[in-house]
């Protein structure tokens, strides 16, 4: 629960922020700006709602003591001084918004959730900056399919236009919707998922435009949808082929008008949203068969971008490893620095049906299960996937159905490859030597494919 302090040395003003916010937020209350400050040093507190006119130290020198501090803490500014030089000089010493008294409740109300998400995606934001992987940088890999995608992502972050995702589940398309908001003018504003799968039929417009109070059964307050949250920032609809048909008509004219009515609600609000979607669906497919309105499909089929399946990024595979060994490793406090090569040759053969997350997890239990292993083998791999065995072995031609023939092609030699280095006992000059070729062409393939070996000494390698 996100805290608010409220500082006015009205007691009444106090008991009306008390009502109106505690149901939502954690509210602390201070009589002055320096009893403010003491709160602030004991509590961690997401949104400051400032009077200006109080005794021992006012709202002004509170400004400026916070912004000492270097406290980024946003501040609404809620006062019964009607002065526009007042306000301006309350924004110069840091405040976000102003608000003349006596205020609106639904006024403050809306305010407050939207700073506050504001304030949320600038932390996240900032937390991903500090550990190097904002924007394009958190996207690991670098196969064609893939950078093809990430391209069409780059372009779409230097504009506004709805965005549609496609792809498999777990192929990243979250991460890749994050980037793009990460790396674009929105950047500092809210990012608002929203899993259209997540969320009852019944339920969804609510989810998404707000409803006022006593609206419908079961509201028993007033809430802000996700398209208003994410005014001025980015609203992503995941799974959006999931959206019910009801609920279609009503946010294509809110994408086409950019305005909205809440649930029991005749004032029209507005919202400056930039819109991106995701789907696992075919969405040609759904519109044909009536699932999903062919209006708003190409409504938000702008700019799509499809996110390519980890089979057909094989090569991505030991970049991906790498970087959740290194993510996890240390979490579950294992001593694993690496995988042998025919470990990671057993998970580059597999398939992999749920994409980068099963990855994420297997790696993740690997781990897990062997805690106190400095190098991952590959019966390790096997008996957390078995599957992984099995698509290791080349039975015949069937294995090779469908497939290109640069993947088929890689795929054997990588079997064979795998195979001789086994029997070879990892020394590649023997290994060479079962495949009839020399030392030199081999270890170009094994680079190529990027199958590790251990080094070898002079001795072994002559």
């Amino acid at each position: 629960m996100k805290t608010i302090l409220a500082i006015d040395d009205e007691g009444s003003v106090q008991q009306s922020y008390r009502i109106m916010l505690s149901e939502q937020y954690r509210v602390l209350l201070a009589e002055n700006g320096k009893s403010g400050l003491d709160l602030i040093a004991k509590h961690n507190v997401d949104l400051i709602l400032l009077d200006l006119i109080m005794p021992q130290m006012n709202g002004m020198d509170f400004l400026q003591e916070l912004a000492q501090r270097k406290e980024d803490i946003p501040v609404i500014v809620v006062t019964g001084t009607n002065s526009v030089a007042i306000a301006v000089e309350a924004m110069k010493r840091g405040a976000r918004e102003y608000v003349i008294k006596p205020f609106e409740v639904d006024e403050v109300l809306l305010l407050v959730e939207r700073i506050v998400a504001e304030q949320q995606a600038k932390n996240e934001l900032n937390a991903l900056r500090e550990a190097g992987s904002s924007g394009f940088d958190a996207l690991i890999g670098d196969s064609a399919l893939f950078m093809q995608a990430v391209d069409m992502a780059r372009q779409a972050a230097r504009v506004d236009s709805t965005v549609l995702l496609t792809g498999e589940s777990g192929t990243g398309k979250d991460l890749l919707a994050r980037a793009i908001h990460t790396s674009g003018r929105r950047a500092a504003r809210a990012f608002v998922p929203l899993s259209c799968c997540a969320i009852p039929a019944q339920l969804f417009e609510s989810e998404l435009f707000g409803h006022e109070k006593g609206a419908f059964t079961g509201a028993i307050e007033r809430r802000m949808g996700k398209m208003q949250v994410a005014d001025k920032g980015t609203l992503f609809l995941d799974e959006i082929g999931e959206m019910p048909l009801e609920t279609q008509a009503k946010l294509l004219r809110a994408l086409q008008d950019g305005k909205f009515y809440p649930i029991g609600s005749n004032k029209v609000i507005e919202s400056d949203c930039r819109i991106i979607c995701a789907t696992n669906r075919n969405m040609p497919e759904a519109v044909a068969k009536g699932f999903f309105r062919n209006d708003l499909y190409y409504r938000i089929n702008v700019l799509p971008i499809e996110m390519p399946p980890l089979r057909k990024r094989r090569d991505d595979i030991p970049k991906l490893v790498a970087h959740f060994v290194a993510k996890h490793a240390p979490r579950v406090n294992a001593r694993v620095a690496e995988l042998e090569p025919a470990a990671l040759g057993a998970l580059m053969s597999y398939n992999w049906p749920g994409n980068v997350r099963e990855m994420e997890n297997t790696i993740e239990r690997l781990l897990v299960c062997h805690r106190e292993k400095k190098v991952i083998t590959r019966d390790c791999v096997c008996g957390i996937v078995p599957a992984a065995e099995a698509a290791t072995e080349v039975t015949g031609l069937s294995d090779f159905e469908g497939m290109p023939l640069e993947e088929a092609v890689n795929r054997l030699e990588f079997y064979l490859i795998n195979k001789a280095m086994e029997h070879s006992g990892g020394v590649q000059s023997r290994a060479a030597d079962l495949l009839g070729t020399t030392r030199r062409i081999l270890k170009y393939k094994m680079d190529q494919l990027k199958i590790d070996s251990p080094a070898e000494t002079d001795a072994q390698a002559g």
